[in-house]
């Protein structure tokens, strides 16, 4: 039972955090499946860009919660801003819709690209599936490899993301269990053209070179995690990611004049569970 709670542990800690509000950073998490488990509730704070691309930070909070549909495998599960529904009544394979809030650009901390024209917010709808091998020796010893698409319904960039991503866990002690991750995403010419576009416009009133963005990879992320079981209830769990900005999102005057494509996220959550 211990070595499953440390998976559900493990598979509830939100690397990626929603922003405070008025701050213009996406959730960027990278959800892991955690066969075996029940259900769980959690929370994670921590550090995010002030919005993709930024060199400046934020404060950023992120809700968590997985619940089964007993006894089988299906569930719902909450990460950050994203909402699942896997479908498939198996230990190894899940499949479903998915609903993602993305947030906007507006009351940005740097004073040039505060004055471009704001993102609103939107809603994103999609689908996503996986595939998990478990350790027939530890439940908690695990490779998760996952796939979603996602495309806007709020009319915001009209555009649609790829995201595969890679997961492994090992469990060091009994307490504790280590974990590496990695993850890219591919955006659509309309998702990168909203989010990296310097229109005329935006140049005049910001002084930002004009630019025009072209479908691609987004940019490339490691993610290491930690996970300590203070009991068969209580679970603590800190993470980074690093995300390295690529291609046209990399050149865009927003990053390359005023922000990084270097960015880093950094959290520390708790999870109950039952």
């Amino acid at each position: 039972m211990l070595q499953k709670l440390l998976a559900m542990a493990a598979g509830a800690v939100l690397i990626g955090l929603v922003p405070s509000p008025g701050h213009a950073q996406q959730a960027l998490d990278l959800g892991i499946e955690a066969p075996g488990v029940r259900n769980f509730v959690g929370g994670a704070v921590g550090a995010v860009p002030d919005y993709v691309g930024s060199d400046d930070y934020t404060v950023g909070i992120a809700p968590a919660g997985k619940v089964h549909w007993d006894p089988s495998e299906r569930y719902i599960r909450l990460i950050a801003s994203e909402l699942s529904v896997n479908i498939i009544d198996s230990k190894n394979w899940s499949l479903g819709p998915l609903a993602n809030y993305r947030f906007g650009r507006k009351n940005v901390d740097d004073s040039v690209v505060d004055k471009m024209e704001d993102i609103d917010g939107t809603v994103e709808l999609g689908v996503f599936g996986g595939w998990t091998w478990i350790g027939p020796d530890d439940p908690r010893q695990r490779l998760n490899v996952s796939l979603q698409f996602q495309h806007d319904v709020g009319g915001v960039h009209d555009g649609y993301l790829v995201t595969p991503s890679v997961r492994y866990w090992h469990p060091v002690t009994r307490p504790l269990t280590l974990s590496i991750g990695a993850s890219t995403t591919y955006g659509s010419k309309n998702y990168m053209s909203t989010y990296f576009d310097v229109t005329p416009s935006d140049s005049a009133r910001s002084g930002l070179s004009t630019f025009s963005a072209s479908s691609g990879i987004r940019d490339v992320r490691i993610a290491p995690m930690a996970i300590y079981s203070l009991s068969q209830q209580w679970h603590l769990a800190g993470g980074l990611i690093y995300s390295r900005l690529v291609g046209d999102a990399a050149d865009s005057p927003i990053v390359s004049d005023r922000g990084s494509e270097n960015q880093l996220f950094g959290g520390f959550g708790v999870v109950y569970a039952w």
